[in-house]
Parts: C-alpha cells; structure tokens; sequence
C-alpha cells in the first residue's frame, strides 16, 4: 500500500472507532498489534493481540465518550502520525478533558502492527480519570 493508502486507512479507523464499527476494526488490526497508552489511570499501559487492543477500545468508551477533531495525517513509507484534539466525557460523573494528541501508527499491508499515542497533558488525563472503574 501507499503512504497515501495508509493515510486514508488510518483515517477511517477513527471513523470506525467513533461509529462503534468494531467489524472493520477487527478487520484492520494485526493479530499481534500492540497499543501503547501512556500514563498512570485505568487505561494505560500496553495491549498485544487483536482482542486486548478491542477489549481496551470498549473499555475506554465505557468509561467516557470521546470526540476527535483531526488536524492532519502525515504518511510515510513505513509509518502514519495522525494529530488530533481529543474530548472526552466521562460516563459516570459528566467531568470533562480536552487533549492534543498525536498517534504514530505501524502499518503493514493494510493492518495496524503497532500504535504509540502521546498526549500533551498526560498528567490532567491521569487526573481526568481518577476513580474511574478499573
């Protein structure tokens, strides 16, 4: 695939993440990806395997709602960063964050091999989800 392919299927993942459209993101992860979630809360730390990484996207939405504003997608050969303003509102009490991320994705033939997110404020997220359920 292209870098502009990649781009694209990166894009549509978080479509398919916001769409609750686990079908496609059970197609387009690897059987052996691992996610890395920075941080010290309930959400952090490393997923290896398709359904870890699944299990960690219902629990995340279980715990608050997420809304993306993508600000770009830059591709290359072997990678895509993607760059985005993430809101968040939690489930259980209303409380809200608003964070600029960047995820770098690892592609190989149309699946994501591996993802690390960084977040600017890793610390007011820890704090965000303070006494989540874990």
């Amino acid at each position: 695939m292209s870098a502009q392919d990649d781009a694209e299927l990166v894009r549509r993942g978080y479509e398919a993440f916001i769409a609750g459209d686990m079908e496609w993101l059970n197609e387009h992860l690897h059987e052996n990806v691992v996610w890395h979630v920075p941080g010290h809360n309930v959400t952090s730390g490393d997923y290896r395997g398709r359904e870890d990484v699944l299990g960690f996207f219902a629990k995340a939405v279980q715990l608050a709602l997420p809304e993306f504003e993508m600000h770009d997608i830059v591709a290359s050969d072997d990678h895509v960063v993607a760059l985005t303003t993430i809101r968040w509102r939690r489930n259980d009490n209303g409380e809200t964050f608003q964070d600029r991320i960047g995820q770098v994705f690892h592609l190989l033939e149309g699946q994501v091999v591996e993802v690390w997110t960084m977040g600017e404020d890793l610390a007011g997220y820890d704090r965000f989800l303070e006494g989540a359920p874990a």
